[in-house]
C-alpha cells in the first residue's frame, strides 16, 4: 500500500506539472474542505499471533476557515481503518477513528507549493470486535488524545489543491494504549 501511496502522488504532481497554478498563495479568508484516503498504521505487537494486519485503508474529510494569515482553525473526521489479527479460531478486530479539533499553519514555500503543520486534539473512539468459534462480541472506548499532522500541497488552481499528508494520534483501549497514524493523498478546495 505504501508504493502505491507513493506511485499515486507522483502521477498526481507529475499530471499537474502542466495544469493552471495560482500566482500567489492566498492570503484572503476563507472556508475550505479537505477529503482524502490513504493508509492507516496501528503500531501493536503481533507477538505469537498467527496473522496480523497492522495497516489498513483510510479517510479523512476536514473543514477549516483560513484566516487570511496562514493560520487555520479545522474539524474533521478520520477513519484509520480496521486492523485485524488472528490465532487458529480466536479473531480480533480493532477500528479506530476521531473527531478532531485543531490549529493549523500553511507556509506558503513558493506560488504553487505550501507546507501545512497541523497540532489538536482529538476524540479517538477504539471499537474492537471479538470472534471466538462461532462467538462474537464487540466494545469501544472513546479518550480524549493529542493530534499532530505534517503535510505538503500543491496548487492545481488558486481554489483547488492536492494535499500529501501524515496525521498521528493515539488510540486506547482498556488502559492500553497503541500509536495510529495515516498517511493520505487528498484534495482541499476552497469556498
Amino acid at each position: 500500500m505504501k508504493k502505491t501511496a507513493l506511485t499515486l502522488a507522483a502521477l498526481v504532481l507529475a499530471a499537474t506539472a502542466q495544469a493552471q497554478s495560482s500566482n500567489s498563495y492566498s492570503t484572503q479568508a476563507h472556508t475550505y474542505g479537505l477529503l482524502s484516503l490513504g493508509q492507516g498504521h496501528l503500531n501493536v505487537d503481533c507477538t505469537g499471533v498467527q496473522t496480523c494486519d497492522r495497516n489498513a485503508v483510510g479517510g479523512k474529510a476536514v473543514v477549516g476557515y483560513a484566516f487570511g494569515n496562514g493560520f487555520s482553525l479545522e474539524g474533521g473526521y478520520t477513519h484509520f481503518g480496521r486492523f485485524r489479527a488472528s490465532d487458529g479460531t480466536v479473531g480480533l478486530s480493532a477500528k479506530p477513528e476521531a473527531l478532531s479539533l485543531s490549529g493549523a499553519y500553511t507556509a506558503a514555500l513558493t506560488p504553487d507549493w505550501g507546507l501545512v503543520g497541523r497540532v489538536g486534539v482529538a476524540r479517538v473512539r477504539t471499537k474492537l470486535n471479538a470472534d471466538v468459534g462461532s462467538l462474537s462480541g464487540s466494545d469501544s472506548e472513546s479518550k480524549t488524545q493529542p493530534l499532530v499532522g505534517l503535510a505538503v500541497n500543491y496548487a492545481l488552481t488558486p481554489s483547488t489543491r492536492v494535499e500529501l499528508g501524515v496525521d498521528a494520534t493515539r488510540a486506547q483501549f482498556q488502559g492500553e494504549r497503541a500509536n495510529v497514524r495515516m498517511v493520505s493523498l487528498g484534495a482541499r478546495m476552497a469556498f
